[in-house]
């Protein structure tokens, strides 16, 4: 079975866009908050890809949200349509498997 993260933190607009489409469409997903000291146990934290691709000295996670399918795969810009601020809702549809 896919598992997927999505990785937020508080007062995030594409944050809160994303969840709110994920639960319309009855999807599972774990949500991360990057902020909050209680997920850094979470396995992803200590994924080299995910430490090597959107992080750096001071902080994880720039660009949020961000998809993770089986702690292996990340997406972020694959799925926003950033000059209208809406899901690229085919890309969405195939990234989570509805």
């Amino acid at each position: 079975m896919t598992q997927f993260k999505i990785v937020v933190k508080k007062r995030c607009f594409f944050c809160d866009k994303l969840l709110s489409w994920l639960q319309d469409k009855d999807v599972d997903y774990i949500v991360l908050d990057y902020q909050d000291p209680k997920d850094f146990n979470d396995p992803l934290m200590k994924n080299p890809t995910f430490n090597s691709l959107y992080c750096d000295m001071s902080a994880c996670v720039e660009s949020l949200p961000l998809v993770v399918k089986n702690d292996n795969e990340f997406f972020y810009s694959e799925i926003w349509d950033l000059v209208n601020n809406t899901i690229i809702e085919e890309k969405a549809k195939e990234i989570f498997e509805i």
